[in-house]
């Protein structure tokens, strides 16, 4: 049996590191001949795991679970994470590792519902999360007046999966939503990178409504999702010592947009991703002399502002060295904010400066984006 003792506290350790610097545990289940007891990591604090009214840092439950199976000729021990699950059967002469996926077959349909897709984020796999944000109902159906949601939270996953797919080297990827509401696409994001892709991630949400911010984190609790985090702060008032992966803005509203693509330039983030909105702040300042029998006409006017507004924000990107697509989010008949910008930073593009000064000298001063960027710069310069 020594033998055997010898073997589970080794597949023990190794297992708790390989846990060790993630946020994706989520129970502990032991059986054996005796009892069976389950260790629940503490909701408010991760890093320790309750037992009844024992709370045991996770640093120690490897030479926790090894004294309590000592002795026993069978037991297993399975550990629950996000994604995943790692039993460990303990025989009298041995101990097996298994580690199996918790992917799952849908459920309640095999193709998806009218107004839906489902090629991303299933019904049936992405059960608990769905019911959480509110777009499944209790008894496992797509709500009906949420299916255009479930729609874009589906396509949003696409996009996003795409510029990751197309990058080496997949570590950790710290992500910032600016404006972020009621977080929909973090969580179906943060399910999508942990438990599908098994890309680790840190998700940091901010806005300054405090009533979004607290309903984030109730969420959040009942997910047992420890990797994310919800602050009650405005976007210029962000700042960190760590590096922030991607940028997250999507509908913010009035000059949240700018301020969020400011900070993503700021923060020299890999990835900027923006839904822009309120496209206002250049109605006023656009020069139309070349256009003046079109814009004459306040429909056209006010939408030739919308595409030149979002297109310098495309052109800021690019004159700072991010590769830009602009694609369509959804369709148009769902709302008239269906632009996404995608930007990947480090592509140098030749003369993408002279040109993004040459569509500038269009407008009445700088942008907002570009007074946002020197307000960011200043504060924070050595």
């Amino acid at each position: 049996m020594e033998k055997r003792n010898q073997k589970l506290r080794k597949l023990l350790q190794m297992t708790f590191f390989r846990l060790k610097d993630k946020d994706t545990l989520k129970w502990i289940e032991i059986t054996s001949s005796r009892e069976k007891n389950t260790l629940q990591v503490d909701p408010d604090n991760p890093a320790y795991l309750l037992e009844k009214k024992d709370r045991i840092s996770r640093d120690r439950v490897p030479e926790y679970l090894e004294q309590k199976l000592a002795g026993i000729e069978k037991a297993s021990v399975k550990i629950i994470e996000r994604g995943s699950v790692i039993t460990l059967k303990i025989l009298p002469g041995d101990v097996k590792m298994e580690i199996n996926t918790q992917d799952k077959q849908l459920q309640h349909q095999k193709t998806p519902e009218y107004g839906t897709r489902q090629d991303f984020i299933r019904a049936g796999e992405a059960e608990e999360l769905l019911k959480a944000v509110g777009i499944m109902s209790p008894e496992g159906q797509i709500k009906a007046d949420k299916r255009r949601k479930f729609y874009q939270v589906d396509r949003f996953i696409e996009l996003i999966d795409e510029i990751i797919e197309e990058q080496p080297g997949k570590g950790k990827i710290t992500i910032l939503d600016c404006g972020c509401g009621k977080s929909y696409l973090s969580f179906v994001l943060n399910y999508w990178l942990t438990e599908k892709k098994r890309i680790p991630c840190k998700v940091i949400g901010i806005d300054d409504n405090a009533d979004v911010i607290a309903s984030s984190r109730k969420i959040q609790k009942q997910l047992g999702y420890h990797n994310m985090e919800f602050r009650e702060e405005k976007i210029m008032d962000f700042q960190t010592s760590s590096d922030i992966d991607m940028v997250l803005s999507l509908h913010a509203c009035d000059t949240a947009t700018d301020e969020a693509l400011a900070l993503g330039l700021h923060l020299e983030s890999k990835y900027i991703i923006a839904v822009p909105c309120c496209q206002a702040a250049l109605h006023q300042k656009i020069d139309f002399s070349w256009w003046k029998a079109i814009s004459k006409h306040n429909i056209f006017h006010n939408r030739l502002a919308d595409i030149f507004t979002d297109g310098l924000r495309a052109a800021a990107l690019e004159a700072h060295n991010y590769r830009v697509s602009v694609v369509e989010y959804v369709s148009p008949l769902e709302t008239p904010k269906n632009i996404l910008l995608r930007a990947v930073r480090g592509y140098h593009q030749p003369g993408a400066k002279s040109k993004y000064k040459k569509l500038q000298d269009n407008v009445s001063g700088e942008i907002p984006l570009e007074n946002f960027l020197k307000t960011l710069d200043y504060r924070h310069k050595d």
